[in-house]
């Protein structure tokens, strides 16, 4: 016989653990001395080594006295399906997380100095964007909702993967005026995982009229103000479409950066 010390080293459990058990009914000393000294034989060790396993997978003590009296092998497979189930959300939810990360450090740096605070006509790629399905005014509660809503969607997890992010809006000719009552789609660059129930919007490669603001409504109507002079000035054609995009992934207000880059699309 062991002593409980002995058997818990033996297990690679812990005297504490074996007291627990014998409370809880799950597994009991093969004998108890009369001064109270807990003792277990060397065959205990095969069925305490199944519980602890168990344990190891989640397996509620109440579940293990249950499949310990019964000795129902089907019940046991019932049970370890379930754990598998588990087991496997885990993994997918892990692999999405790894995946999420790779691809973060695979994005160029932000370049927060790469401020145009002046209009510049700039080279921009195409690129898919998810949108969402719905649209909200300049305010804060509105933001807030359309932002919960959107990334409740596509996941949160998109916040981490670096891409750019931002609001979609329909402001024709520049107009400053036109901005403050105008309704916002927000926007983020499609990566790895394949949302379907989204809609997508596709900026189109070319050249864009490009100018940064701060993100306060003061600065965004004096940027919409120099890109229409800018525009009149040089005789250009741009799109109805405003891309309003993050120039930081740390966000400040209204869903968007510090500083915010306004773009035009030259026709």
């Amino acid at each position: 016989m062991l002593t409980i010390r002995k058997f818990a080293e033996l297990a690679g459990t812990t005297r504490r653990t074996l007291l627990f058990y014998d409370q809880e009914d799950v597994f009991k000393p093969a004998h108890i001395a009369d001064n109270g000294y807990r003792y277990y034989s060397y065959d205990q060790l095969y069925q305490l080594k199944f519980i602890l396993q168990l344990r190891h997978l989640d397996l509620p003590l109440a579940t293990i006295k249950e499949l310990l009296a019964t000795n129902d092998a089907t019940q046991l497979n019932e049970q370890l399906r379930t754990v598998l189930s588990h087991i496997q959300t885990e993994i997918d939810n892990l692999t999405l997380l790894k995946d999420t990360l790779a691809e973060r450090f695979q994005q160029p740096k932000f370049n927060e100095n790469n401020h145009l605070l002046v209009p510049t006509i700039v080279e921009r790629p195409a690129m898919a964007f998810w949108r969402s399905p719905k649209s909200a005014g300049c305010t804060d509660s509105d933001i807030s909702a359309l932002y919960q809503a959107f990334y409740q969607i596509i996941g949160p997890l998109k916040l981490l993967d670096k891409h750019e992010s931002g609001f979609l809006t329909s402001v024709a000719n520049s107009d400053a005026q036109a901005y403050p009552t105008a309704s916002f789609q927000i926007i983020k660059a499609v990566s790895l995982a394949d949302v379907t129930t989204i809609p997508i919007v596709r900026r189109p490669a070319g050249q864009y009229v490009v100018a940064t603001a701060m993100n306060d409504m003061g600065s965004i109507l004096h940027t919409l103000d120099n890109i229409q002079h800018y525009v009149n000035q040089h005789q250009l054609t741009i799109a109805t479409q405003m891309w309003q995009l993050n120039l930081n992934e740390q966000l400040t207000s209204k869903a968007g950066s510090q500083y915010i880059s306004i773009e035009y699309q030259l026709l």
